[in-house]
């Protein structure tokens, strides 16, 4: 089947956006990856470097407008999603539940939440997208 000449340009422009979205993630998990090694050797705390690099992305999702081109492929599908990292959370909560720290864990969760949507809408006001 032959593909229509608007079908065409339509498949490489899709094309274009992953491969943006791409270099975007490949950008946010090397800087994820340095800041949760950097808290770890540092601080001994890699849930604070997961916690920062979570709130990170929440300002770049915040200060990014709301598109669906390039800017929202890079910033907010890429750099975001690649720095973001919910699911390493997770584990460390996991891990402190193993070691009965229930303290960490009743303020870890919703505390993070908390602070994350905290930094996306005062990101967005600061941004003038409070709308």
């Amino acid at each position: 089947m032959l593909l229509a000449a608007g079908d065409m340009l339509e498949n490489l422009l899709t094309f274009a956006l992953v491969a943006v979205a791409a270099v975007g993630s490949a950008l946010g998990s090397v800087a994820r990856d340095w800041t949760v090694r950097a808290f770890r050797a540092r601080a001994s705390r890699a849930d604070l470097g997961i916690l920062c690099v979570n709130l990170l992305a929440c300002v770049v999702v915040a200060l990014v407008p709301a598109t669906t081109g390039v800017l929202h492929a890079l910033f907010v599908i890429g750099l975001a999603g690649g720095l973001s990292t919910w699911s390493s959370l997770a584990v460390e909560v996991a891990g402190a539940m193993r070691e009965r720290r229930w303290a960490l864990v009743a303020l870890h969760v919703p505390g993070a939440f908390a602070m994350a949507l905290a930094v996306f809408l005062a990101a967005r006001v600061l941004a003038g997208g409070a709308s």
